[in-house]
């Protein structure tokens, strides 16, 4: 489901168009190796993701703990405003890097 790009320390992750609770635990499996990495940046491009529910929120937050745990940063490119509304009524916005 997502596409993992990496360029050098850098990583590229592509959401897919949903994030929910049929498919977050595969979407974590993938990711959970970058992730986990030391000094990782990650971004999460989000250019085609139409829909997060709640599983994909935990999925995200999981990811940004162990990104920030790991001395890496994270952020989100390309964040369409339907999906922008969901962090910022969860709160997510106020912690996510959302460019």
């Amino acid at each position: 489901m997502a596409e993992i790009v990496r360029n050098g320390n850098e990583v590229l992750i592509k959401t897919g168009a949903r994030i929910d609770t049929i498919n977050a635990g595969d979407f974590e499996r993938e990711i959970n190796p970058v992730i986990t990495e030391s000094g990782v940046n990650v971004v999460f491009d989000c250019s085609e993701l139409d829909y997060i529910s709640s599983s994909g929120l935990r999925v995200i937050l999981k990811a940004q703990k162990m990104v920030t745990a790991n001395k890496g940063e994270m952020k989100l490119t390309g964040v369409k405003p339907q999906i922008k509304k969901v962090f910022d009524m969860t709160g997510f916005s106020r912690f996510l890097k959302i460019n």
